[in-house]
């Protein structure tokens, strides 16, 4: 099997997993590893960025939250992102509908200070105020939830969310994954992408430096040693399948060992 059909497959499941809260023993309190809003009516876990705000309105340190971040961060990296996160699935659709490729040059720090603004914001109006904008939580919650809830009165943040969506998906016609590059604050978790247990390696023996890799990768990674390792890959493995002299590969990192 492919790596392209095993993602799909993945992300498939995630997505169902998501929405299993239909079942009531299975709305659970655990925290997403990926971007899903728990204002669906249908989902099963909590939105990390959401349960981050809960914590600074109350205010408290979210020992849980870190904790089970970084159990996600330390063994995964980002691949949640690439390989589970509906959002990206849906940025990975429309990437279908692009006719030229757009060069966009990358800022890597503007998911950190998107998370900063986030955490702030919360400190200071004593609300979670970036899920009223949250594109994220405009396609799972606020589309969604007038078809679960009629009764449900369409207010002012409703249309607020549908043109934060739109915009949304226009700048992800316009650029390949905008979203996760550039504003997704849980893609900060890529930090651990140095440290993870999974990770793309490069075998510099066989490699050509064609560039076929970098040409393919969806997050505009523009350097052979920031796969696997910077904060914005995503290990989706779309350069290891472009790779033709079998050069990458997903990998388990290799420890140092020390005597």
């Amino acid at each position: 099997m492919n790596l392209s059909r095993l993602r799909h497959i993945t992300q498939t499941i995630a997505f169902v997993v998501s929405n299993l809260g239909f079942i009531p023993a299975l709305k659970t309190g655990f925290i997403c590893p990926f971007f899903y809003c728990y204002g669906c009516p249908l989902a099963s876990a909590g939105c990390p960025i959401g349960v981050l705000q809960h914590f600074m309105i109350l205010p408290a340190i979210p020992f849980y939250l870190l904790g089970t971040l970084g159990i996600y961060g330390t063994v995964f990296g980002r691949a949640f992102c690439g390989w589970a996160c509906p959002f990206g699935a849906l940025q990975d659709l429309l990437a279908v509908f692009k006719k030229r490729k757009r060069k966009l040059q990358p800022f890597t720090y503007s998911k950190f200070a998107m998370l900063l603004v986030i955490i702030v914001l919360a400190w200071i109006t004593l609300d979670t105020f970036f899920c009223k904008f949250c594109p994220v939580g405009s396609l799972f919650a606020a589309i969604p939830a007038p078809l679960f809830y009629p009764s449900l009165s369409l207010g002012f943040f409703f249309y607020v969310h549908i043109a934060t969506l739109i915009l949304t998906v226009v700048l992800v016609l316009l650029f390949s994954r905008f979203w996760c590059r550039y504003l997704c604050p849980l893609g900060s978790i890529g930090v651990l992408n140095k440290l993870s247990f999974l990770t793309v390696s490069l075998d510099s023996t066989k490699c050509t430096e064609c560039l076929r890799c970098l040409d393919v990768c969806p997050m505009g990674i523009n350097k052979l040693s920031d796969i696997g390792s910077s904060s914005d890959c995503i290990l989706c493995g779309k350069c290891v399948e472009a790779c033709q002299t079998d050069a990458l590969k997903m990998d388990i990192r290799k420890r140092n060992k020390t005597y």
